[in-house]
């Protein structure tokens, strides 16, 4: 069997669910951590590549391996961990009937990398992962020692294609480099849709998008349209996008979608989102419109290969008529262009 193609990438912005930031918070009150991290996964099994559990030396944990009885297993294994800071490789299959009671039973098997992190580890990981920064742990198996690595740092040689590769399908892998064996792990933001304009199609789109697994703001500099109760649980920002992009920092994993149709709101906001390397920029109007929004661009000094860009008329042609017709036209494009970008992630990074 080959291993399953999950994705990996594990996070999350509550502090209450993160096992991750649970365990730097368990660190801080004096509390010992092991880290269980889902290795591999074989045929059916109910966590993807990546996902994590934290066990303090009292037996208490967050987080989930396997979604059950698996659990307990791990957890048995962890007091050891923490005591002797010797990592250990657990595996679960189709014969273990606690893998069977959670899901395992159609021929799945799963791999646990059971280790002691540090809490120096963990801080400057959890720090990258609020700041919505790209990063990897690379784990020596041999020793469980992990390293961070960041978007844009110099990286061994041997490393480079393994964690290329892992950024750029956002899924945990194994490599060997330099005769030992490696655990690598990418930790990429969520996706992120940043709508310009509180309009029609911005209600549909936004709880569509949610739905979607995308973190979603609405931005609109006029106070009638950014009325909260128009966008309930959104979050909806009344100010001019040039005002809020220098705070909200934009990145590869986010998607803009401009929708006002007025000039002064949307430019100002594509301007910013093609300087940063956007996964996606998209822009309401016909194609006379779009023409005439180029033009002002190049005018302004952004060059046409830049312009070329931007998704316009925005969404894919579906003959959407509607506003909510139209957010799924433009929901359906920003999904396609999420997982077919042909650029990695990391694209001109030193190495």
């Amino acid at each position: 069997m080959q291993p399953t193609d999950d994705n990996s990438t594990t996070w999350s912005s509550d502090l209450e669910t993160d096992p991750l930031r649970i365990a730097e918070t368990w660190y801080q009150t004096g509390r010992h951590v092991a880290v269980a991290t889902v290795f591999k996964t074989w045929g059916s099994a109910p966590r993807p590549v990546g996902s994590h559990l934290v066990i303090d030396e009292r037996g208490n944990f967050e987080g989930s391996v396997s979604g059950g009885c698996v659990e307990g297993a791990v957890i048995a294994e962890a007091p050891e961990v923490i005591a002797t800071g010797k990592a250990r490789l657990l595996e679960f299959g189709v014969e273990d009937e606690t893998a069977w009671r959670v899901g395992l039973s159609c021929g799945g098997r799963i791999e646990i990398y059971l280790q002691r992190l540090s809490i120096a580890t963990l801080r400057q990981l959890n720090q990258a992962r609020m700041k919505r920064e790209i990063a990897l742990t690379v784990t020596a198996l041999a020793t469980g020692e992990s390293q961070i690595v960041h978007l844009g740092d110099p990286r061994p040689p041997a490393w480079q294609d393994a964690i290329s590769k892992s950024l750029h399908t956002g899924k945990a892998a194994t490599f060997e480099a330099v005769g030992e064996a490696y655990f690598v792990n990418p930790y990429i933001p969520p996706p992120r849709i940043m709508i310009i304009g509180a309009v029609h199609i911005s209600q549909a789109l936004a709880r569509m998008a949610e739905i979607a697994g995308f973190e979603v703001t609405v931005i609109d500099p006029r106070a009638a349209f950014a009325a909260h109760d128009r966008f309930e649980g959104i979050e909806m920002i009344c100010a001019w996008p040039e005002d809020v992009l220098l705070q909200r920092r934009l990145d590869r994993t986010t998607a803009l979608v401009a929708v006002t149709h007025d000039a002064k709101v949307d430019e100002e906001a594509i301007r910013a989102a093609l300087e940063t390397d956007c996964f996606y920029v998209g822009a309401l109007g016909s194609r006379k419109t779009h023409a005439s929004r180029v033009e002002r661009l190049m005018a302004a000094g952004v060059q046409r290969t830049d312009l070329e860009k931007i998704r316009a008329p925005i969404g894919i042609d579906i003959g959407a008529e509607t506003p909510q017709e139209i957010a799924v036209a433009i929901l359906a494009e920003v999904i396609a262009a999420l997982h077919r970008r042909d650029a990695p992630i990391d694209r001109g990074v030193p190495r």
